[in-house]
């Protein structure tokens, strides 16, 4: 009998698996020690109201010389249309004909500030004829250096809509400008050429730089109008634009040329997009004040350059419990799948803060100061399996660690394209800089956002 026992003994014990591993695996199964959590997530579509859409691009806020041109008509939010204003003055005296040469004018010219070869739309169609027209503004338009913005609701043109100067239609495509040798212009009224070469065949001192104010006076500025048949938006780059005159004498040539002023220093140039946005009838009473809720339209959207953002009030759920530990939380957006809109999608965007009072008080951070982004994540095989996670983890511990007594936070949050919101005055922000301001990428989510929070269990 003793030998029997034995016997199963050291067959028992060689059955056993002696990898250290695997203890406690019979106690507590792997798949415990981790539970995932779910929440829908109250969303709306706000927008900021009113919108900053441009600032004086030579001032070190916006750290950008790009402007806007054009228009779009976007299905979901509605029509866009991007007009520059802009001021150019005089080069100097310095190497041009005097009033006693008799060189001749021929003509003025205002370049097409758009490089096929170095920028790219920013939302439309290449293919279809764009058509843009050139005014002289009739005032000086309103700045303020200590608001530069130029907002959403502010009443221009400031043009006569029936004398434009110039005309001209393009393609925004390789072809057009492989023929064109890759440059376009805008041949202006001969009048305002004439005008201006009688100025600088005298040689008034309001063409010297130093008198840029005194030219200003003068002449008020330029936009550039597209066409209301247009459908795409360019970006231009305000440092280009110029304004050229052409003469001659005999076989000999010459230019002159108004161009932008190099600094913001002398109190009065300016440079500036002026969006104007026609909302769809869902979003036509869209405001920060006024919101629309995800579950009115199953649609939430974010857009640049009309204001269009997220706001959302996340579930609050204390981690006072002492048998588990929040190890991650993350928002998840699943993006619409078809796109058929030449409108780009953007592959980051940004959180940002609201204070109690629903005011943008900045940007999200980590622990580490670093912020936070969602990015697009794509799987080539499953054209569905599209989504943004954005880790708010650092965030949202600090907000329910040790629970709050009882009383239920509100955990709001602003969700946009990239940039950084800037403060404008003394009260509150009125701006952001980024993404917001200079492209118009849309994300359009049409399933319910929602909320994961990854727990230790013990």
């Amino acid at each position: 009998m003793r030998i029997v026992f034995l016997a199963g003994l050291l067959f028992a014990l060689y059955s056993c698996n002696n990898d250290l591993n695997t203890i406690g695996d019979t106690m507590v199964p792997a798949e415990g020690y981790v539970n995932i959590e779910t929440f829908d997530i109250e969303t709306s579509t706000v927008r900021l109201d009113p919108f900053p859409t441009s600032l004086n691009i030579l001032t070190n806020m916006l750290e950008s010389n790009q402007l806007t041109l054009g228009k779009m008509t976007d299905k979901t939010t509605g029509v866009t249309t991007a007009t520059p204003y802009f001021q150019l003055i005089g080069s100097g005296n310095t190497g041009i004909p005097n009033y006693d040469d008799n060189y001749v004018y021929d003509s003025l010219t205002l370049a097409f500030p758009f490089k096929y070869d170095e920028t790219k739309i920013l939302a439309g169609d290449t293919a279809t004829l764009q058509t843009y027209r050139v005014y002289r503004l009739k005032n000086f338009p309103p700045t303020d250096f200590d608001d530069p913005c130029i907002y959403s609701n502010d009443t221009l043109p400031l043009y006569d809509p029936e004398n434009p100067l110039a005309t001209l239609s393009v393609r925004l495509e390789k072809q057009f400008f492989t023929q064109r040798n890759k440059e376009a212009y805008f041949k202006l009224d001969n009048a305002l050429g004439r005008e201006l070469f009688g100025l600088i065949r005298r040689q008034d001192s309001i063409l010297d730089q130093s008198n840029a104010l005194d030219f200003m006076r003068y002449f008020a500025g330029l936009t550039i109008v597209p066409d209301k048949d247009n459908m795409a938006l360019l970006p231009i780059d305000g440092s280009r634009l110029s304004l050229t005159c052409h003469y001659h004498l005999d076989v000999k040539t010459g230019t002159y040329t108004f161009q932008p002023l190099a600094a913001y220093s002398s109190g009065g140039y300016y440079a500036f997009t002026n969006i104007e946005h026609t909302p769809s009838d869902r979003f036509s009473n869209v405001s920060w004040y006024n919101p629309l809720p995800y579950t009115q339209e199953n649609k939430a959207v974010i857009q640049g350059q009309n204001g269009y953002m997220l706001k959302m009030k996340l579930p609050f759920k204390s981690d006072v419990n002492p048998y588990r530990t929040i190890l991650k939380v993350e928002i998840v957006l699943e993006p619409k799948i078809d796109n058929f809109e030449d409108i780009p999608e953007p592959t980051t965007i940004q959180v940002f803060t609201l204070d109690k009072y629903s005011r943008i008080s900045g940007k999200l951070t980590d622990l580490s100061g670093n912020s936070v982004f969602g990015y697009l994540e794509t799987n080539p095989n499953y054209k569905e399996d599209r989504k943004y996670r954005i880790d708010i983890t650092d965030y949202y511990n600090s907000m329910v660690s040790n629970g709050t007594g009882g009383i239920d936070p509100e955990l709001n949050l602003l969700i946009g394209l990239a940039g950084s919101p800037v403060q404008v005055g003394v009260d509150e922000i009125n701006t952001f800089v980024g993404a917001n301001n200079l492209t118009f990428q849309r994300l359009i989510v049409d399933k319910t956002p929602v909320l994961r929070i990854y727990y230790a269990n013990y």
